[in-house]
């Protein structure tokens, strides 16, 4: 990992409120988290629920993850959602259908049932400590309605882990845009 990404990491890591989804922001649901945001103090990751702690060294799809723009955050809970469950997707272009058809014969159907949402496997995924920060970039609303239920993963991690890599090297490939600063794309992964 080069410098430039460790200090992506570590800025992320230390103020992932930065990038947080609007809804977690919204003026008229949290002011008292939005004075403290606009002064700057630490107190605004304790009401987020953020634990303070070291960063742990990240995992290459996990950095690319966290760096995401909207857009594609977006795209890949659509991917998601279209792997496990295509016919109450929304649509999506062919090339994407046709990559999470085929992505979706290498994993088990049951991993995500059609009423599950998407966040779920990713915060399965991920560290504890990192989901605390990685939530924020998702609606508040269907973050906090989603860690109401648990999934459980037997023996499931590596699964995770190839559902993951494979859906942030697509979201980050297909949009030619590329996070992470002297990275070279699928190859490092």
């Amino acid at each position: 990992m080069t410098v430039s990404e460790q200090l992506a990491w570590a800025q992320w890591w230390a103020f992932a409120w930065k990038s947080a989804h609007e809804d977690w922001r919204a003026a008229d649901k949290y002011p008292a988290i939005n004075a403290l945001y606009r002064s700057r103090m630490l107190a605004t990751s304790t009401l987020a629920g953020i634990a303070p702690c070291l960063p742990p060294a990240p995992h290459p799809a996990v950095l690319r993850l966290v760096l995401a723009s909207t857009e594609q955050l977006n795209l890949l809970l659509a991917l998601i959602h279209s792997t496990f469950s295509p016919a109450t997707a929304a649509p999506l272009s062919e090339a994407h259908h046709q990559w999470c058809m085929r992505l979706s014969k290498a994993l088990p159907p049951d991993m995500l049932l059609p009423n599950d949402d998407p966040l779920q496997l990713l915060r399965s995924w991920v560290k504890p400590a990192t989901w605390q920060r990685l939530r924020l970039r998702f609606p508040c609303e269907r973050v906090l309605e989603m860690e109401k239920r648990t999934l459980s993963f037997e023996n499931g991690h590596s699964r995770l882990n190839t559902l993951w890599q494979a859906v942030v090297w697509r979201i980050t490939a297909m949009t030619g845009d590329n996070p992470l600063p002297g990275s070279s794309g699928q190859g490092d992964q």
